[in-house]
């Protein structure tokens, strides 16, 4: 089994450093072409005349709109887990005991493509998934298997995620923004907890918030 997860983690690996290197390639091709289509223009510049201004804008709007989109389809396009088999259920006794670890971040709507439509909760026992129909969504906190930030930041802070895995069904990842500050400690006290649960975490250290937490944790299965 541990063997397996080597490979696959080498299989991913070698995934992301083969598009990393597509995309690099892709730049350097379109940058050098941008480069010799302006230095064309301006050593004809009095034959273009009124339409060298009108080139360099259009072309330099070519170019950016396509570095947006490397951008865009590197570090946005699949980043937002798609989990399909989640069973939420109505609940009629709301629980005053659960602990809200999340928040919305804004970035202009591109954070509906980066985080999980669910708001997330925990208390002594579960962790919970909140749709915007306020069903939930119950995890035994003992099935998380992995709390750690993700590489996308927002408004200052880390976007995080949670890995949770039940018996033989397939892995959920949530992804979502904290709400840590000074006054509200859930999810410090929810990572705490994780850990004392699993008490053997492989942690790569991460400062949390300015308070100076180092959290991140790869839970022990």
């Amino acid at each position: 089994m541990t063997s397996n997860l080597v490979i696959e983690v080498i299989d991913k690996f070698n995934t992301l450093a083969e598009i990393k290197k597509r995309m690099v390639k892709r730049i350097v091709i379109v940058s050098i072409i941008y480069v010799l289509f302006i230095v064309a223009i301006s050593l004809n510049a009095d034959k273009i005349g009124d339409y060298f201004v009108l080139l360099i804008t259009i072309s330099g709007l070519i170019f950016s709109f396509f570095l947006i989109g490397e951008i865009y389809r590197k570090y946005i396009i699949g980043f937002k887990p798609k989990n399909n088999k989640i069973t939420y259920s109505n609940s009629e006794n709301t629980n005053f005991q659960l602990k809200k670890i999340s928040t919305r971040p804004f970035l202009f709507g591109l954070e509906k493509g980066l985080i999980s439509d669910d708001e997330f909760y925990f208390d002594d026992e579960n962790f919970y998934a909140v749709n915007k129909e306020f069903q939930k969504a119950i995890f035994k906190l003992s099935d998380i298997t992995e709390i750690s930030k993700t590489s996308i930041q927002i408004n200052n802070g880390r976007l995080w995620q949670v890995k949770i895995k039940q018996g033989t069904a397939d892995e959920i990842t949530f992804k979502f923004a904290h709400n840590y500050t000074i006054w509200n400690k859930n999810f410090y006290h929810f990572y705490e907890k994780i850990k004392l649960i699993n008490p053997k975490p492989e942690c790569d250290p991460i400062v949390l918030g300015q308070s100076g937490r180092k959290l991140g944790c790869r839970l022990s299965p």
